[in-house]
């Protein structure tokens, strides 16, 4: 009789006591309680001797709450051990945890398991507390009879579900189909379609327009996607009444799955259409034609929203990738939005200077060759590199001087050198002379190296 006394009853009697005995016959009452209920088939002799009315401690299987329409007793896990967090775990890392548990354990993704929607509420319960504040606070100072326990009545029917996922994308969290993230009758998205497109290096500087052709699903045409046969008529279906899914409700969520009758069209189609045998879709050959943009580089992607496959039920097409693959140049090396030209010149043009003609990216242009060029010497043109994908702003160009040595001469053209070798050391002295203006830093760094390499001989 006693377990069927719920705890509106039991306060008024235990007020009663107080009003006549006091607080002696508050304590009393409460050991009588004790003793007479069975908590879920132990002993009650387990149970605590103290109030059963927000006033009991902690101990192992004692009584956590006491309500007539849920468990009498249930042992409260520590929050921090339920989210499987350290006690100075921030707010994020508790929100993680929180997500990744709710996640694996919703009770819509753990149908078959009986314990689901309890072990859901522990990890509701736990992220109730750790993330607030005042909560948190006064259960690490007090335990389970903090503040946000003060009554020992936690029950999960009870708790504020909407206030607990007011930061998180419930479609995300639990996959579409649940709380209406699946969208009327079950939508469902099209896929994306990736595909390579193989360009030539100036068709990727100046831009271009390219047909490509790739194969996937289309809109059905005679049916317009329907999956109807042009003419006949849908009925709505009876078993979702033309919604398209069946919404149930545990008490904490509603839960949405799509109606098998009519898969999530929430129509029933009488008569298919012969072409896409009701599908709404047909496979075949697309061909499309692609503004290249000036500028795109090799490994860049073509982004173009809604190409892709056809959704189902009304779900938005998905959207198509083109993958660019530029092939170099015999010329030309493109760093960035920059262009690298190797040009060679003659040793006479090296020494003398001399003005040649060049490639760039918009026609030749003739550069002056200054004399006294060395091997490798490079001159920026300005502004004459690739315009940038995203803005009006150009590359330069760099422009590599590479000095052609001859390997063979004639015997005029020795007798020549030999001339100017001459002249040069009337000039400046001998090429081992530490004086020598183009010899002089080698020379002193040699002599300095001699110098070390025969001290460290003689030691």
């Amino acid at each position: 009789m006693i377990r069927n006394l719920n705890y509106a009853t039991l306060n008024t009697l235990r007020k009663t006591v107080i009003s006549s005995s006091g607080n002696s016959g508050n304590n009393t009452f409460n050991q009588n309680v004790a003793r007479l209920m069975m908590c879920n088939g132990s002993s009650p002799s387990t149970l605590s001797s103290t109030s059963l009315f927000g006033q009991q401690q902690q101990q192992n299987n004692q009584c956590r709450y006491f309500r007539s329409n849920s468990p009498l007793c249930e042992e409260k896990r520590d929050p921090y051990e339920v989210l499987g967090v350290a006690r100075d775990a921030s707010k994020a890392d508790v929100k993680k945890a929180f997500y990744d548990l709710a996640k694996k354990f919703h009770p819509d993704r753990n149908r078959e398991d009986p314990n689901a929607h309890r072990k859901f509420a522990e990890i509701s319960n736990a992220y109730d507390i750790l993330s607030n504040e005042n909560k948190r606070a006064m259960y690490d100072a007090q335990g389970h009879q903090g503040a946000a326990y003060e009554n020992s009545d936690f029950n999960p029917n009870d708790m504020n579900y909407e206030e607990i996922f007011q930061h998180f994308n419930l479609s995300d969290l639990f996959g579409e189909g649940m709380m209406g993230g699946g969208g009327p009758g079950g939508r469902v998205n099209g896929a994306d379609i990736q595909i390579k497109l193989n360009l030539d290096f100036m068709e990727a500087v100046n831009g271009t327009n390219k047909d490509v052709t790739f194969y996937g699903a289309s809109t059905c045409t005679p049916c317009d996607g329907s999956g109807a046969k042009p003419g006949s008529k849908m009925t709505n279906c009876k078993t979702c009444n033309g919604a398209g899914r069946i919404t149930k409700s545990n008490g904490l969520f509603a839960f949405a799955s799509t109606c098998k009758s009519c898969k999530g069209q929430g129509k029933i189609i009488k008569d298919q259409c012969t072409s896409c045998s009701g599908k709404g879709t047909v496979q075949g050959n697309r061909t499309l034609n692609i503004k290249i943009p000036q500028g795109i580089n090799n490994g860049m992607n073509i982004k173009l929203t809604g190409q892709g496959e056809p959704g189902e039920k009304g779900g938005r097409r998905g959207n198509l990738y083109v993958h660019v693959s530029v092939s170099e140049h015999e010329l030309f090396k493109r760093e960035g939005n920059d262009i690298h030209l190797n040009v060679p010149i003659s040793l006479t043009q090296a020494i003398l200077g001399d003005t040649i003609t060049i490639p760039t990216l918009t026609g030749e242009v003739d550069l002056k060759v200054a004399s006294g060029t060395q091997p490798n010497e490079k001159r920026v043109l300005k502004n004459k590199g690739v315009r940038s994908v995203n803005d009006m702003s150009y590359g330069n160009q760099y422009v590599h001087f590479i000095v052609n040595i001859p390997k063979s001469v004639t015997d005029k053209q020795k007798t020549l050198i030999q001339e100017f070798d001459q002249e040069e050391k009337n000039k400046h002295g001998p090429l081992d002379s530490l004086t020598h203006p183009v010899m002089s830093f080698w020379n002193s760094a040699m002599k300095r190296w001699r110098d070390y390499s025969s001290k460290f001989k003689s030691s």
